[in-house]
């Protein structure tokens, strides 16, 4: 009986310490403070570095190529003088047929002369006049086709490939003669999926990474278009590339588009929101009595394993950030330092 009532009385020590115990029961937790920071959400595209000028040069001459005036990786100016094709005694013919333009350019000013002082028939007059209108016709078509055995740059830019050698015989329709490529007019080029319509538009900031360059850089939309394809539901967009980068046409690049940014964006991290058989989400927060409460929120964009509170939470507010799985609405916590 002694026995049994120590046993009693220890019972009731017991009870009454665990009364006394305030981290009895109490949860173990971590947590964080709801503070705005900038959220910047991006879409990241596969994109491809392009030029509105990465031409190839064609002969528009038949003949064999008698100088190349250029080698490759040289700059050149618009106009310059690249290629020269043998004109086939092209000059000789232009020559005679001066010469005999000039001799009709001759006959039509006497007749023409003879004519004002009405001495002479007006046949004559009008044969002379044909005549020299059609030497100096032909004389002009010779001289044309004599500078098509001249090969310029169409624009200033830099020799990316000869594809001919001197002596080769060339002729319209046949292999081009040269690669001329300026990087002046560079630009990156993607494909934006159709919902990103309302989002994306000129003046939009993106960034774009060049990973076999090593290198990235800060730009803007400079073109949204305006029609949506009808085969895989996409508008393009292009960003120009400053002048100044040096980067190669034809390269794989990435483009991350930030469609939205928020300056000041209550941000929390994904891994602490939990939804219930509704599909509403909810977190937990810490009251001012330390224990939890079930606060239901609405999110918006998610970044890099954190998302945007758009409703239900405000600045300030303390949420469990480890260890909300553990615990009960309106459960004490005991919060870990």
């Amino acid at each position: 009986n002694q026995i049994e009532g120590l046993r009693n009385e220890l019972g009731l020590v017991t009870a009454a310490l665990n009364r006394l115990d305030t981290t009895k029961k109490r949860a173990l937790v971590s947590v964080d403070t709801v503070k705005p920071s900038e959220l910047k959400h991006r879409i990241s595209l596969q994109s491809i570095v392009k030029t509105n000028q990465n031409m190839l040069l064609h002969p528009e001459f038949m003949g064999a190529v008698s100088s190349i005036s250029v080698r490759e990786g040289q700059q050149v100016k618009k106009g310059q003088v690249l290629m020269r094709i043998d004109d086939g005694g092209l000059k000789q013919t232009i020559r005679l047929q001066k010469a005999q333009t000039d001799m009709a350019k001759t006959v039509f000013e006497r007749q023409e002369r003879l004519w004002n002082e009405q001495i002479g028939s007006e046949i004559e007059y009008l044969q002379a006049k044909t005549n020299y209108e059609s030497q100096r016709s032909q004389l002009g078509q010779l001289n044309d086709q004599l500078e098509k055995a001249i090969v310029r740059a169409p624009f200033s830019g830099k020799i990316d490939h000869i594809m001919v050698d001197v002596g080769q015989v060339v002729s319209p329709g046949t292999m081009p003669l040269i690669r001329l490529v300026s990087t002046k007019q560079m630009y990156v080029e993607a494909d934006v999926p159709e919902r990103y319509l309302p989002t994306v538009s000129k003046g939009t900031p993106v960034l774009v990474e060049i990973p076999v360059l090593n290198t990235s850089f800060e730009a803007s939309i400079s073109h949204r278009a305006t029609h949506v394809s009808t085969e895989n539901r996409t508008f393009r967009v292009t960003v120009d590339i400053d002048p100044s980068l040096e980067v190669n046409p034809n390269l794989i690049s990435t483009l991350h588009i930030f469609d939205y940014i928020n300056p000041k964006a209550l941000l929390i991290p994904v891994s602490v929101i939990s939804e219930n058989a509704s599909g509403d989400q909810f977190v937990f927060a810490i009251d001012k009595n330390n224990q939890a409460q079930k606060v239901f929120i609405q999110t918006g964009y998610a970044e890099n394993g954190m998302v945007e509170v758009v409703a239900g939470l405000e600045e300030g507010a303390t949420i469990i950030s480890e260890g909300a799985r553990l615990v009960k609405e309106n459960q004490p916590v005991q919060i870990i330092k």
